[in-house]
This record gives structure tokens, sequence and C-alpha cells, in this order.
């Protein structure tokens, strides 16, 4: 099935069940505490972001709603993301405050982080200086030695599951989607269900040989290569080719676009990729 028609499924179904119910749609107790605007906030694979607005204090939220329906067979995904953000609490991680559930969807009341995608920064700015990566990968690593503390593997770090606070020149940067995190029953327990983001995937996921909080660290490597230069360090001309090029660790500094970098900037890529 195309992402196309998956999002046209998703958005039939979201229109049908709020024909359905009543005639907003939303589950009494969550309209009793919030108001839901038409402003649609993103469009995913299984969910349906809106827009909402606390009733006691104006302040807006974003309002993430899944299907049942889209879902079924991958509740487990849903059941491991609800349990973390439940448990997460922390300034660089997008926060829950409120949840809902309906015979028919799931309802997630977070934080609304206006300033978009680290993705679509990249592509308007092309890369970043020195100094402003190293203010975001920063911050990017507080979020994330915080999960680790708590034995959680986040497993899909990439730019599009950073967002920034808001459109400030020097807003947060937040981390989201904990989709496919997993929390460690022990704290140094191997995982060995494949995941992650092409060109952003560990070798270890890959390789199959098990994996843990490293992989996370790994995706911080390419998402730091990337803010510097503007490319990601690994190519293929297929996904196979892609892989293939991950496993063997190897990568450049090309002069044209890597001689304004540091020495010191490059030392830390190359600790991050373990070489």
């Amino acid at each position: 099935m195309t992402k196309t028609h998956l999002m046209k499924r998703l958005l039939a179904l979201f229109k049908k069940t709020h024909e359905d119910e009543n005639k907003d749609g939303y589950p009494a107790d969550l309209l009793a505490r919030y108001d839901v605007t038409e402003t649609t906030l993103g469009v995913g694979s299984f969910a349906v972001v809106k827009e909402c607005i606390r009733r006691s204090t104006k302040k807006h939220y974003a309002l993430k709603i899944i299907m049942k329906k889209v879902i079924a067979g991958k509740e487990h995904m849903l059941d491991s993301e609800l349990d973390i953000l439940k448990q997460v609490h922390h300034k660089n991680i997008v926060s829950m405050y409120d949840i809902y559930e309906s015979t028919e969807a799931i309802y997630i009341v977070t934080c609304l982080a206006t300033g978009g995608e680290l993705f679509q920064q990249l592509l308007d700015k092309g890369s970043y200086t020195e100094r402003d990566a190293a203010r975001l990968v920063g911050q990017l690593l507080e979020g994330l030695v915080y999960l680790h503390d708590l034995d959680i593997v986040h497993r899909d770090i990439k730019p599009e599951n950073l967002l920034f606070e808001s459109k400030a020149a020097e807003a947060p940067l937040l981390i989201t989607d904990f989709g496919l995190s997993k929390i460690l029953k022990n704290h140094d327990d191997v995982l060995m269900t494949a995941c992650g983001t092409p060109g952003y995937v560990a070798p270890e996921v890959l390789l199959q040989k098990g994996h843990g909080k490293p992989v996370d660290m790994w995706s911080v490597g390419v998402i730091t290569y990337v803010m510097l230069c503007g490319y990601t360090p690994f190519y293929g001309e297929d996904q196979a080719a892609l892989f293939e090029c991950i496993m063997s660790g190897k990568y450049e500094f090309e002069e044209e676009y890597w001689s304004e970098i540091s020495a010191p900037g490059k030392k830390q890529l190359v600790r991050a990729y373990g070489n």
C-alpha cells in the first residue's frame, strides 16, 4: 500500500468516525477541557494532528488523533509510545498532557511545537554554522541522555523527528515520535528488531547482531554531519548499496564543503562513528 493511499484511507476513516459519533466527533471529556480547532497541523501514516486550545488557560496544544482501524495489528507500537510519553518530562522532549479514548480512536494532547521540523530547516538553510550546530546538537544530546538514563532507546532519531518549539531564532529543539522506541527491561538489554530510517540507522541494526542505546548516538553523528555540510555521510544508488556503505563505516570530509569546519568539529564526528 502506497503512502498516499494510506493517507487517503486514514482521512476517510477519520471523517467517517467523526460523522458516526457525535456532531463534533470527539470524546465528551476531551471537549469539556479543550476546544478543537479546524486547523490540521499534519497528517501521518497513522494519525491526524489537529490544534486544540485549553479552555481554562487559552493555551494552544497539539491533538494527535490515532484511528484504531488504521493501527490494527500494530497496537504494540502505540502501547510502547504511550508508556514512554507517560513517564518523560524534559525541556527537549515533546510532552504529553492528556490522553482520551473513544471506541474508534485514541486522542493524545501534547505541547504544540510551532517552529517546524529540523528537516525543513535544513532544506531552507542548506547547512548550519558550527556554533549553531553545536547548540542544537547539545540540546538533542540533553534529551537523549535523559531518555537513556530511563533506559529508553529512541531508535528513530532523524531530522523529521526533531521539532523547534517556536519560530524564534534560537528556539529549543524537541525530540518527538516514540513509535519505534523501546524501554529496556534491564539496563544492558540487547534489542534484535531491525528498525529505523535508512541513512540514519546504525550498522549494528543492519547486521542484526543486537543493539541498544548507542544506535541513537550514531544517528546524532549523522545529523551533525548533515547540519554542517548539507548532505548525508553515507550514500548508495539504492537501499542495498546505502546499507553496504553504512556497514563499512566509510565516509569523507570533502574539502569543498568541509574546509571551514574546525579540526575539533571533525574529531567529534569521528568519535561518534567509532573510528
